[in-house]
């Protein structure tokens, strides 16, 4: 963020912060009941499955669910939940999930056929799926994610702060289409089992595919949205161009992913296919990592300024700490550090001092300094004392 940004900040901190339940806000409604409407849709949709291939379907839902834990689990430990509160998160997966699969579903259809009549039967079934998918699951997934931002506009702050609902929001898109194609595959397997095609598909489309699909994709859209939100002063035009740049290259790489290209060269093994999916998703994944970098130095900027402002005082926040807040992987580092030096203990009470400190910060933002501070000032310096009295000296990094 540029100086003169943050010059613009501090004159209107503290900022506020709207709840995610706006009963109030038309966005807020449209979001859930198109949200509720597409749960609906989904179970309709996988009844057929657990009928007929029952293992298949629950053990996709229990290996899916904890492949989503996963994921959610590495943005805890990057501190990246520490952006919204829960209910931010739970909303952008279920849209991601529910309400962007309800209208996703039978739209690639539509223009699949489409494609067929237009062109040929052999084409769809070649180009088709380049064709639907990043048309209609881009926008549905980027639309949520605008959604979420009229619901609670002042939750945005930084750039990170859209940026992880985009990445929660495809989290949640691609782990209800890999269960539905989990369940499809199963119901067509040549073979008589169950938990093959479960592997299978988690092989597939959760190792080899998971990095580099849906996540990173909304994850770059979002990107512009971004941009178009926190740069009020820029053109309009310029804004706008972010926001169809960005969407623009998001389409580009699901394109590049659902198409036939390059599939010529490289035979049909296991090993070929595993191949042609890395090359195909290094793009993305590459892209997603650059755009995540430049957000994160951006969120550290906001909250160096944050902290220089709203506390000086070295026993909230030391020099060292405060070095580190613009940076999820310094923190994370210091962490292990910590641990592998004095106990898990240590390293324990070194997370909850870095995420009691970030809480700090965002609730000065939010309502300035006072009384609604003073219960996270008394936590930061409890928890420091406890761990300096664990390690014999200041809570100082190893690392």
């Amino acid at each position: 963020m540029t100086p003169i940004a943050f010059d613009r900040a501090r004159a209107t901190w503290p900022v506020g912060t709207d709840s995610f339940f706006q009963p109030r806000r038309a966005a807020f409604w449209l979001l859930v009941v198109l949200i509720v409407n597409g749960l609906f849709y989904t179970v309709q949709m996988f009844s057929t499955g657990f009928r007929v291939v029952p293992v298949t379907a629950f053990l996709g839902l229990f290996v899916w669910g904890l492949y989503a834990l996963a994921f959610v689990l590495a943005f805890r430990a990057l501190d990246l939940l520490e952006q919204h509160a829960p209910n931010a998160f739970i909303l952008a997966f279920a849209w991601g999930g529910f309400g962007a699969v309800f209208f996703a579903a039978p739209a690639n259809v539509a223009i699949q056929n489409l494609c067929a009549k237009l062109v040929s039967p052999a084409f769809a079934a070649a180009w088709g799926p380049a064709i639907a998918g990043p048309i209609t699951e881009e926008f549905l997934k980027l639309a949520g994610v605008v959604l979420l931002v009229l619901v609670a506009r002042t939750q945005f702050q930084t750039t990170l702060s859209v940026l992880i609902v985009g990445a929660m929001t495809g989290l949640g898109f691609q782990v209800i289409e890999n269960l539905s194609d989990t369940v499809s595959a199963s119901m067509n397997f040549p073979l008589e089992s169950q938990v093959l095609p479960v592997l299978l598909n988690l092989l597939t489309r959760g190792v080899l595919g998971g990095l580099w699909t849906h996540a990173a994709y909304t994850t770059i859209a979002s990107f512009g949205v971004a941009w178009f939100l926190l740069h009020p002063q820029r053109p309009m035009a310029a804004r706008l161009a972010a926001v169809v740049g960005c969407f623009a290259l998001a389409w580009a790489m699901h394109f590049v992913w659902n198409s036939p290209l390059l599939e010529d060269r490289f035979g049909n093994g296991y090993g070929d296919m595993a191949a042609l999916l890395v090359v195909k998703g290094i793009p993305a994944m590459a892209a997603a990592w650059l755009l995540w970098r430049v957000a994160a130095r951006e969120n550290g900027a906001y909250l160096h300024e944050l902290a220089a402002y709203f506390f000086p005082e070295r026993d909230l926040i030391t020099d060292d700490e405060w070095l580190r807040l613009g940076s999820p992987v310094l923190r994370y580092q210091v962490r292990r550090a910590m641990g592998r030096t004095f106990g898990r203990r240590a390293r324990r009470l070194k997370t909850q001092l870095q995420r009691e400190q970030l809480r700090l910060i965002r609730k000065a933002a939010t309502y300035g300094r006072g009384p609604q501070t003073a219960r996270h000032e008394r936590a930061v310096r409890r928890i420091r004392a406890a761990l300096d009295a664990l390690i014999g000296g200041p809570s100082t990094p190893t690392a």
